[in-house]
């Protein structure tokens, strides 16, 4: 699950008025590209109206409102139980959806009950050493043939040269206080970074096939991100 530190950022966050900040998606996120978003998510789930999805790590639920309609169940974890609690309000017009306070490393689910598991923008809040265990137990809940969409994950061979400008920006910032920069310096350092190949060869160990995709140019960060997709006993 998220470290403390992250736990901790994400409370902070659901003290927010702002339903984007509160998902912990920055300015970048907003407008055409959270469309984006949207649109492509869609297109690597598959998903049909009689699937059962897992969404690890929802926030407050915001993007699981239009993955509601096009399956037929859906259980939306967060293990921060304040953006739990708004995600149980952001669903409250979705009867085929619920919302329960955990993670990724301890499912409340039959073995083999979901078709699709989303696991979008969460493996950079989660120690590398603990994501083998999040694999495994996603592994346990997804029937054969099955897909999982880990999303969005941070290309560590992009690390230092998208890291190093980003955070000298942030420091020369005139519009930020000193507090603003250290926390934002922080959140960025203490963010983990996947090798491709490693997470591939970590779902091949457990009997799956998983191939990587780039994001499309109007994904957030599209350069410096991969989608993982990974079809369940297809190795």
């Amino acid at each position: 699950m998220p470290d403390a530190f992250f736990l901790d950022q994400y409370r902070r966050k659901a003290a927010s008025p702002d339903a984007l900040e509160q998902a912990g998606r920055g300015p970048e996120f907003r407008g055409p590209a959270f469309e984006t978003v949207v649109s492509e998510t869609l297109a690597l789930l598959e998903l049909a109206p009689d699937h059962a999805l897992l969404d690890v790590g929802c926030a407050n639920g915001l993007l699981d409102v239009t993955l509601s309609a096009h399956c037929g169940e859906l259980l939306a974890l967060e293990p921060v139980a304040e953006l739990a609690a708004l995600a149980r309000t952001t669903l409250a017009a979705c009867p085929n959806a619920r919302v329960d306070v955990g993670h990724g490393a301890a499912v409340p689910a039959a073995d083999r009950h979901f078709d699709r598991v989303l696991v979008l923008e969460v493996l950079q809040l989660v120690p590398a050493d603990e994501v083998p265990a999040i694999f495994r137990e996603l592994h346990r809940v997804t029937r054969a043939g099955g897909r999982i969409v880990v999303s969005a994950v941070p290309d560590a061979a992009r690390r230092d040269a998208v890291l190093a400008p980003y955070l000298a920006g942030v420091r020369a910032a005139p519009h930020l206080t000193n507090e603003q920069k250290t926390d934002v310096v922080t959140r960025n350092e203490r963010a983990w970074w996947y090798e491709p190949a490693d997470l591939v060869a970590w779902w091949k160990d457990l009997g799956d096939a998983a191939v990587v995709r780039r994001p499309s140019p109007g994904y957030p960060n599209a350069a410096d991100r991969f989608h993982l997709i990974v079809t369940v006993g297809a190795s």
